[in-house]
């Protein structure tokens, strides 16, 4: 049978297994709040982590776009560095285009095919011959040497006479047309 105990020993029996049975709740409580703790911890990374990836994410974003815009942007320049690369060499050859007119005015009709050519290679490469008479003075496309005085109200600052040719290299005027302008003067009649 079983030895008798006496009240000291039972409640030292009592306390070891009250120890252990506490000592097994601290266990799972401590591990629970540190499974919890733990957790918590790896919620605060995944929160960290979530926003330098959307950092990163939008700072790439921009970089693209900013490289994507710097190529257009190139690419226009280039363009544009091609259109208007033969600029000063057109220019240069204009005195030549209006001797080749000139002539022909004064009866050279055996230059007529040449300045064709020639006319034809200019206007392939851009150039555009500028004819405003009848249209507003722009003084962007246009240098005023002259008025003429109007009795018409409708000619009242449009040009009325071309006195030198004026050019455009694709769109972009390279020389402006030399002008008179009319002015619209009121009769009185006294």
């Amino acid at each position: 049978m079983w030895p008798k105990r006496d009240k000291k020993d039972q409640h030292d029996g009592e306390s070891d297994v009250q120890i252990d049975t506490d000592t097994e709740l601290d266990d799972s409580v401590i591990a629970e709040e540190s499974l919890q703790e733990t957790i918590k911890k790896l919620r605060e990374r995944l929160k960290k982590c979530e926003s330098e990836k959307q950092e990163y994410l939008a700072g790439w974003q921009r970089d693209k776009a900013d490289f994507i815009n710097t190529r257009r942007r190139e690419n226009e320049a280039r363009e544009e560095l091609v259109k208007f690369a033969n600029e000063s060499l057109i220019e240069d050859l204009l005195p030549a285009l209006e001797s080749f007119e000139l002539a022909i005015s004064h009866g050279e009709k055996g230059i007529v095919p040449v300045y064709n050519q020639f006319l034809q290679i200019l206007k392939r490469r851009g150039l555009e011959e500028e004819n405003p008479t009848g249209k507003p003075f722009d003084p962007h496309h246009h240098e005023s040497v002259g008025i003429i005085n109007t009795k018409n109200k409708d000619d009242d600052h449009k040009v009325l006479e071309v006195v030198q040719k004026g050019y455009s290299l694709n769109g972009k005027t390279i020389r402006p047309t030399k002008v008179k302008i009319g002015e619209y003067a009121e009769v009185n009649n006294e």
